[in-house]
C-alpha cells in the first residue's frame, strides 16, 4: 500500500509538467503551455517534492533548473511516456484493427550499399507493417531506442552502453583505405616505414571528428604510428568514394559502400598493415517485448 501512495503521488501529468518547466526554463511559460494557471503548476511541482521529501527545482529570479534530485526523476523515468505510448499502439495493432506500425533509425554512418542487406526481405515480408525510416546519430538513435522512441535502430557498437537496450543481431564492417588507382600501384608491396611517409602525404577524407566511426579509424592510425592531418570531413562514404576517384584524396572507407560504385577501375585498395572493422548492432529497447514483425525484419538482415 505505501508503494501505490508513492505512485499516486507522482504521476505521468505531474512529470510532464516538470519537463515543461525544465523545458522553458520558467513557471509562467510552462504554464501558459499547458494550458493552466501559474499557480496550478506551481502547486502541482510542489506535490512532487512533498512526495519525495526534497526539491527538484532550484529557483532564482532568472530561471529555474534542476537540481540533483529532479535531474535524476526526469532521466530515470524518461522512457515512461513512450513505454505507455508503446503499449497503447501494440493493444490497437494485436488486438484491434490498426495497421502494424515500425519504427527504424538507420545511423548516418552507413553508406547506400549497407541498405541491401539490411532490409533485404521486406519486400517479400508478409507482416504487413508500415515501415517508418529515420536516419540520424549513432547517438542519437541509441538515446531514442533506450526511450522507447524507436522499435529498432543499426548503429555502431562501439562507445555504447549496452546494458540499456536489448542487443538483437551483430554485423561485422570491414575497411579499406582508398585511393586513386596510380597512387595505390605505386603503395603495393611498400614497408611500414614508407605506408607511413606515404599516408603523410595524402589529402586524407576522413568521416566526422564527432562520429563513432572516426574515433575508431583515429586509433587505427595511431597504431600505425602514422600521422595523418584530415583534408575534408564527410559524413558520407558515398561522397567520399566519388572524390577519391576524382583525384581529391585517400579515404577509409566500408568494403560495402564499395560494392555499389561503378566506375572502379578509378579507384584503388591500399596494402596496410592488420585488419580494421567496426562492429554494427541492431538495437530495440529494453523494457519492452519485441513485436513479431519487428523480429521478421532482424531476422531478414543478412549481414552477418
Amino acid at each position: 500500500m505505501d508503494r501505490m501512495n508513492e505512485l499516486a503521488g507522482i504521476d505521468l501529468y505531474k512529470l510532464g509538467l516538470l519537463r515543461l518547466v525544465v523545458e522553458f526554463r520558467s513557471f509562467t511559460a510552462a504554464a501558459e503551455r499547458a494550458g493552466i494557471s501559474q499557480s496550478a503548476l506551481s502547486r502541482q511541482i510542489q506535490a512532487i517534492e512533498l512526495q519525495l521529501g526534497v526539491s527538484v527545482l532550484d529557483r532564482t529570479t532568472r530561471s529555474v533548473g534542476l537540481t540533483e534530485a529532479g535531474a535524476i526523476l526526469l532521466r530515470e523515468t524518461e522512457a515512461i511516456p513512450n513505454l505507455l505510448s508503446g503499449a497503447l499502439r501494440r493493444i490497437r495493432e494485436e488486438c484491434g484493427e490498426a495497421r502494424k506500425r515500425m519504427s527504424v533509425g538507420f545511423s548516418s554512418e552507413l553508406a547506400l550499399a549497407h541498405t541491401p542487406g539490411i532490409f533485404h526481405k521486406q519486400s517479400r515480408s508478409r507482416s504487413g507493417a508500415k515501415i517508418e525510416v529515420s536516419q540520424d546519430a549513432d547517438v542519437s538513435l541509441f538515446e531514442r531506442v533506450r526511450a522507447n522512441e524507436l522499435d529498432l535502430a543499426i548503429v555502431c557498437e562501439e562507445g555504447k552502453c549496452l546494458d540499456q537496450v536489448e542487443v538483437m543481431h551483430r554485423m561485422e564492417d570491414g575497411f579499406v583505405i582508398i585511393t586513386q588507382q596510380g597512387d595505390c600501384l605505386a603503395c603495393k608491396g611498400s614497408t611500414r616505414a614508407e605506408l607511413r611517409k606515404w599516408a603523410g602525404r595524402q589529402n586524407w577524407i576522413l568521416p566526422p571528428e564527432s562520429s563513432t566511426t572516426r574515433g575508431l579509424v583515429d586509433g587505427w592510425i595511431r597504431k600505425c604510428g602514422w600521422k595523418v592531418s584530415p583534408g575534408m570531413e564527410l559524413g558520407s562514404y558515398d561522397l567520399m568514394i566519388q572524390f577519391v576517384a576524382l583525384g581529391m584524396g585517400a579515404a577509409f572507407v566500408p568494403r560495402r559502400a564499395l560494392s555499389g560504385f561503378q566506375r572502379k577501375h578509378l579507384i584503388g585498395r591500399v596494402d596496410t598493415p592488420g585488419k580494421f572493422s567496426r562492429s554494427l548492432v541492431a538495437i530495440t529497447p529494453r523494457f519492452s517485448k519485441t513485436p513479431e514483425h519487428v523480429k521478421l525484419f532482424l531476422d531478414g538482415i543478412l549481414f552477418s
